[in-house]
């Protein structure tokens, strides 16, 4: 083999490595699982309609939400995680924790609570009454989720299942569409849009992260103090239980 053929064998080697290592990296993944789920909810009765990769302003900047869809049955909103591995986590606890048999995990923000936050924008803004939305949490059917919550956190085949449990009608028809139409005006939709709403998470993880270091909550600004808890020491804020933030102490 001469060394043009090694060059392009080299190249091709590499290449395919690189497609490999792209094809991995968390933000692909994530994108994969929104489109399964897209096509979950592209399969629903004509009365649902929905909005995927929604980004609305809000107060810290922008929200991202993976998915909204209105019905007359409420709106749910969907925030899809396509993880896999062992998930374990709680209601309120501060950050989830996705583990594996032969690998050490990692810690993320506890979706519910990241959920919530975009159901508040949307209520802020539609001025509709927050009981009329529906918080879904979506996992991959390869994770194992070891959760104890009262909102549906579940496998992304349960998820149609799930929506249509809802049979009492509490939106009426010319509301559903009205509301789909205003969510669909203040989508920020387009490249630029969502490379300012990843500045805008990146630069409020930093500000966060600030201000754990320096001991102070970063939800309300009150000092954080040393707790002892059921799994072991955890930092809480000061102004319990008017604040519940809490920050497991890493190992």
């Amino acid at each position: 083999m001469n060394t043009k053929m090694y060059l392009i064998a080299f190249i091709l080697i590499a290449a395919a490595f690189l497609l490999k290592r792209i094809g991995k990296s968390p933000s692909i993944i994530g994108k994969a699982g929104e489109n399964k789920v897209a096509r979950i909810l592209d399969s629903l009765p004509r009365a649902y309609k929905v909005l995927n990769n929604v980004i609305i302003p809000n107060q810290r900047g922008t929200s991202q939400i993976d998915h909204i869809v209105v019905s007359p049955y409420g709106i749910f909103v969907i925030e899809t995680k396509n993880y896999e591995g062992w998930i374990f986590g709680s209601e309120n606890s501060e950050q989830w924790k996705q583990t594996f048999k032969t690998t050490k995990g990692h810690e993320f923000y506890n979706p519910i609570k990241q959920n919530w936050g975009h159901i508040y924008t949307l209520a802020s803004y539609l001025k509709i009454d927050k009981r009329v939305f529906k918080s879904i949490i979506v996992f991959s059917d390869k994770a194992t989720l070891k959760i104890t919550a009262d909102t549906p956190v579940i496998p992304m085949s349960q998820l149609k299942r799930e929506i249509l449990r809802y049979s009492q009608e509490i939106i009426p028809g010319p509301e559903v569409d009205s509301i789909y139409n205003s969510l669909s005006k203040i989508n920020l939709t387009g490249t630029e849009n969502e490379k300012r709403h990843v500045q805008s998470v990146k630069q409020n993880a930093e500000k966060k992260q600030r201000a754990l270091q320096s001991g102070i909550c970063p939800r309300c600004g009150n000092n954080l103090v040393l707790r002892k808890g059921k799994y072991g020491d955890f930092y809480g804020c000061s102004n319990y239980p008017t604040c519940k933030f809490t920050q497991n102490i890493r190992k």
